[in-house]
């Protein structure tokens, strides 16, 4: 999972409200953290604010596009304020992905208690599919080739 998060460049946090009103939300800045979490820095997100201090809960999936492998993980969640004694531990993780380019007052820390893994469906349907063949589906689709 780990190795999966370092590889992706986009997360999605989904979170709801206290009424229950969905919100999801693309994510850049993101690590894991101590074995247990993901943190993620709270650059523009007011609604994803609000919705984990109402429910305390939320959802990240993240899925690597040429692979299309990833994960999904669910939890409780926090926001945490550069009071909280563990902000700046993770700050000093999210700050080298920023490379001190887009500040951050809080972020949000989703604990791993449900860790589920995202396949295309094509690795179901078709067993033999190697990530080879999916990375190189992927190019052509996107329109991008390796960088030499």
């Amino acid at each position: 999972v780990c190795r999966s998060i370092d590889e992706c460049v986009l997360c999605w946090l989904a979170t709801c409200s206290a009424s229950g009103a969905p919100n999801v939300s693309p994510k850049e800045v993101f690590a894991a953290f101590n074995g247990d979490s993901l943190v993620i820095a709270n650059i523009a997100s007011p609604n994803s604010a609000r919705n984990i201090r109402a429910t305390g809960r939320a959802c990240v999936a993240f899925v690597d596009v040429f692979t299309q492998r990833g994960f999904q993980v669910s939890g409780a969640a926090r926001e945490l304020r550069k009071d909280d004694p563990s902000f700046e531990s993770i700050e000093s993780i999210l700050l080298v992905l920023t490379e001190g380019k887009f500040p951050f007052k809080s972020v949000f820390r989703v604990m791993a208690e449900e860790v589920r893994t995202i396949l295309a469906p094509r690795y179901v349907l078709y067993p033999e599919t190697t990530e080879e063949e999916q990375i190189a589906s992927a190019m052509v689709r996107y329109g991008v080739r390796p960088a030499t």
